[in-house]
């Protein structure tokens, strides 16, 4: 008898019609058993552009790690090891740790701070 495990992964998503779209792909492109659990909300700031905006953490869990690897190449274009590039499948990139770009500073001010 083999235990069962799961393998999780955690995104930040910028709002529940992201979540809806993360559900959709799970739903067309894994085999195992999965589960979204989420777990909060919280309000941020983009100093670029000074707005505020809500931001949803989500966990997926899945049942299969294959599944796992596969939802983080394909759907959240997170490199994972063995994998040579993402595979973006028309699907959105979710906001966070798996698309945090730094924004290219401009003018005096940014070559002063390098």
């Amino acid at each position: 008898m083999s235990a069962q495990q799961d393998f999780t992964t955690t995104l930040q998503l910028s709002s529940a019609g992201d979540m809806d779209k993360a559900e959709d792909w799970i739903r067309a492109n894994i085999r195992g058993r999965w589960a979204v659990e989420f777990l909060g909300m919280e309000e941020k700031l983009d100093p670029g552009l000074n707005r505020r905006s809500q931001v949803l953490h989500v966990s997926f869990r899945f049942g299969l790690r294959e599944d796992l690897e596969r939802f983080k190449r394909d759907y959240a274009g997170i490199k994972t090891p063995g994998s040579p590039t993402p595979a973006t499948a028309g699907a959105k990139r979710p906001v966070g740790k798996a698309a945090a770009v730094k924004p290219k500073s401009k003018g005096i001010f940014a070559w002063l701070r390098s």
